[in-house]
């Protein structure tokens, strides 16, 4: 059987996979599991259990109401993408991507701020490979699963926001822009800004740069105090009132950018992210701040997952 490409970014607010046209998107949520339920339940309606991932490094719950079934695991450093939690929400996410056993080609998106110190990234991303190139068993819900990963490529996430704009599924041209058009690339995760310049396929590394003002800094404005995990459920369910704590963050979010780009003459500024989906009635304020087009696509949160497996076309294995 010949290796699946598969792109993975695994996002602090969500982790996103492509494959083939595909996609699949879970909350990454990640909660130890506080013990059995027994018949404590009984006489009583049950909240929808969550996905529950067993594996070598241990037994966790992921994705929506994982919270509800143990205690949250929230780490929000860049050791978390070699962690045992991450590695649990990629197993849950490639669940309905790949068939069991198959072999894979897997493609990773990282944060900007990771890959600008060396120091840090190189060390991380050999720990990766060597955690990752290997074969993989584990358990959903008791259902044993395995999958085999036969290389690792790595990206900075705002490459594939990029890719998803301009090639196609074969990896070639598929917009006349791309071709010519500096391109900004601001990318709103959970934890990160992460910025990036582009031009005719190449990097502008005088517009490379990136901020901690992501999605969570919005939650730090409209939920002091609440855990991560519980303000960015509100949120989600359209609970949580932000209107005034969402206009700061835009600021700030504007200002993170301004000092990276300044007075670059962009002509396009791509803004995904899962913040981009939050601020999607804001995009004039992208124009009039950088004096460009604003794009923000369709579905920006699977932007960077679907352009990095486009981007995996163009790369030699």
């Amino acid at each position: 059987m010949d290796a699946i490409t598969v792109a993975v970014d695994l996002g602090f607010g969500n982790t996103k996979a492509a494959a083939d046209g595909r996609t699949a998107l879970l909350p990454s949520v990640v909660a130890v599991p506080a013990g059995d339920l027994g018949l404590a339940g009984m006489g009583m309606k049950v909240t929808r259990k969550a996905l529950r991932v067993t594996f070598d490094r241990g037994d966790f719950y992921v994705g929506p109401g994982a919270r509800s079934w143990g205690h949250v695991v929230e780490n929000l450093d860049f050791s978390r993408l070699a962690s045992p939690e991450a590695e649990a929400l990629l197993y849950a996410v490639l669940a309905d991507l790949i068939p069991d056993g198959a072999a894979v080609r897997l493609v990773l998106g990282l944060p900007v701020p990771l890959l600008r110190d060396e120091a840090v990234a190189r060390p991380a991303l050999e720990a990766l490979r060597a955690r990752l190139v290997r074969e993989h068993r584990f358990a959903l819900d008791g259902r044993p699963r395995s999958f085999r990963v036969t290389a690792v490529k790595a990206a900075a996430q705002p490459v594939g926001a990029w890719a998803d704009w301009a090639l196609d599924g074969e990896g070639r041209w598929a917009n006349p822009q791309a071709r010519s058009a500096l391109v900004g690339i601001l990318d709103i995760g959970f934890n990160t800004l992460d910025l990036y310049g582009i031009q005719g396929g190449r990097l502008e590394p005088r517009l490379v740069g990136g901020d901690k003002v992501g999605v969570r800094r919005l939650l730090d404005l409209a939920a002091p105090g609440m855990t991560y995990a519980e303000a960015d459920e509100r949120l989600r369910r359209g609970r949580l009132r932000a209107e005034e704590a969402r206009a700061v963050w835009l600021s700030e979010v504007l200002g993170a950018a301004e000092r990276v780009w300044n007075a670059a003459r962009l002509d396009l500024v791509l803004v995904v992210g899962g913040g981009a989906a939050l601020l999607r009635d804001r995009a004039e304020a992208f124009r009039r701040a950088f004096r460009a087009e604003a794009v923000i696509p369709e579905d920006p949160v699977m932007a960077n997952a679907r352009g990095l497996w486009k981007w995996a076309k163009t790369v030699r294995w």
